[in-house]
């Protein structure tokens, strides 16, 4: 039986060389934070909330390159693991009461 520990592999993707996020300048850092990830992740992200006084034209294209090279193979990756261990049986333990 395959026993996962969801905290520690939380943890380990986190370190995991591979979903490390690239140094990023402010700009596209602002971009990555405030726009991609929030749509990323489902959220409705309004005009009037962006600052566009944050970045510059070179982020809007550096943030293009990071999904391309970087972001998208991840997701791929990611979507893999994520189908594999949607694939284990959940484990009981028995519980006794004395």
């Amino acid at each position: 039986m395959i026993m996962v520990s969801i905290p520690h592999l939380t943890q380990a993707v986190k370190e995991a060389d591979s979903f490390a996020l690239p140094n990023m300048n402010p700009g596209t850092q602002y971009l990555y934070e405030q726009i991609y990830y929030r749509l990323v992740c489902g959220e409705t992200v309004r005009l009037s909330e962006i600052d566009f006084g944050n970045f510059e034209y070179d982020d809007i294209s550096a943030i293009n390159s990071l999904h391309e090279n970087v972001f998208y193979p991840n997701e791929a990756a990611a979507d893999h693991i994520t189908t594999e261990l949607r694939k284990i049986s959940p484990a009981f333990n028995p519980v006794v009461y004395v």
